[in-house]
């Protein structure tokens, strides 16, 4: 598998990985967060962008890292009262101390914002989250695998769009009944006559076997798709990844 193709797969890895730890339902397109829906930090703790934009099946969420020199308690203790409740927004803040974690949680507006710290971290560490509560109207009408071509029947597991500063990139699992070689030429079909350009396609011996796997680049202007096609039990799992490169 070409360097390109790794890249990609981490990428895909790490997205998904967010979204399936965090617990968020997925979309087609990136849906704008309302006026409210901007992570909130408090003084004792250190932040760093881990995703901002995602789009997991129609929910938007961004989401930061956090580090403190204070101990967990202080970190609570500083959002219970930073989300105290208000004449404006009268709900009160809640905390939740479930397995591995601390969850501090407050609808401010029409977003929910969680903190969730790591108690197995040294000192104070988790995530801070915030996602547009309005948006879970919005599922029921998206449509996972929208404008990507696939074959009769194929299964849309996951549709994944992520919008990083000067760059795009959309992630969809699809499985169905066909085989790799079936699924690889109505790929080579359908892109081939829109306009796409063969990068690279060549086949990923897996346990010795040299048609397990098929991977194929598609180019065009400054857009690329990565089409990864594996066997499964039942016919084959196919990634496919688009990027839009600056």
């Amino acid at each position: 598998m070409s360097l390109m193709t790794m890249h990609f797969s981490l990428r895909l890895i790490v997205a998904l990985g967010a979204a399936i730890f965090y617990g968020i339902p997925l979309e087609v397109q990136a849906l704008s967060l309302g006026k409210s829906c901007k992570p909130e930090f408090v003084d004792i703790v250190k932040s760093e962008t881990v995703v901002s934009g995602m789009s997991y099946n129609g929910i938007v969420q961004n989401i930061s890292k956090i580090e403190s020199s204070a101990s967990r308690d202080e970190v609570i203790k500083a959002y219970v009262i930073k989300w105290r409740s208000t004449h404006s927004e009268p709900l009160e803040a809640k905390v939740v101390r479930s397995g591995n974690w601390e969850i501090v949680s407050k609808i401010i507006g029409n977003c929910l914002h969680t903190v969730q710290l790591d108690k197995r971290s040294y000192g104070a560490s988790g995530y801070v989250s915030v996602r547009e509560l309005d948006a879970d109207s919005k599922v029921a009408a998206a449509l996972p695998g929208k404008s990507i071509p696939k074959l009769y029947g194929s299964r849309v597991l996951s549709d994944v769009f992520h919008n990083d500063p000067g760059k795009k990139a959309r992630t969809l699992m699809i499985a169905n009944d066909f085989s790799v070689d079936a699924n690889a030429e109505f790929y080579l079909r359908n892109f081939g006559g829109d306009g796409w350009k063969v990068l690279n396609d060549h086949h990923v011996p897996i346990q010795k076997r040299d048609q397990a796997a098929r991977a194929i680049t598609f180019g065009k202007a400054h857009e690329q798709h990565i089409i990864v096609i594996a066997e499964s039990k039942s016919g084959s799992s196919v990634v496919v990844q688009w990027m839009e490169k600056p």
